[in-house]
């Protein structure tokens, strides 16, 4: 499974599912082998790319053009674009996609109202909760996996005197 998702196109819905599935698979398991760190690694770098800005742009003008006013002149248009381009620049496209589906949802009880540039960047961080913490499991050294240290057994005598002891029955 590692080997297909290590050339993931963040540019098909399907396949962002698909390795977003995978790092919070591996992100739930207390052991990780190296070969799966390595491909959460790859998943959360492909996964992070910051987006095209005129893809942006043009995804941000469709989620606003129903809440455009007629009126308003083509200069603060252009003013409130940049706005919005540098909220959304560090944000890869399925993200942002993703943030704007959800803000027209019937998920969003605020999707009646305008939202503005924090309203889509922080659902973009809610979208990428997978990857950040893949990161930040990276960065912290995978704590906790590798195998899992060696023990003696215990003898039937030690396992005795053991639930012999008061409150261990």
């Amino acid at each position: 499974m590692t080997t297909d998702l290590a050339a993931l196109d963040p540019r098909h819905p399907a396949e962002v599912d698909r390795g977003l599935a995978y790092l919070t698979r591996v992100l739930r398991s207390l052991r990780v082998a190296p070969a799966e760190r390595e491909t959460a690694a790859m998943i959360a770098t492909q996964l992070s790319r910051p987006g095209d800005p005129v893809r942006t742009m043009a995804r941000v003008g469709a989620l606003l053009t129903p809440y455009f006013d007629k009126e308003t002149p083509r200069a603060l248009r252009e003013i409130e674009m940049e706005d919005w381009a540098d909220a959304l620049a560090d944000f890869p496209d399925w993200a942002i996609e993703r943030a704007a589906k959800w803000w027209k949802s019937a998920d969003n009880p605020q999707r009646r109202k305008r939202p503005l540039e924090g309203d889509i960047a922080e659902r973009c961080r809610v979208e990428m909760r997978a990857v950040r913490a893949a990161r930040v499991r990276a960065r912290s050294g995978w704590a906790g996996a590798g195998p899992a240290p060696k023990r003696e057994p215990c003898s039937p005598e030690a396992a005795a005197e053991i639930l012999r002891r008061p409150g261990s029955a």
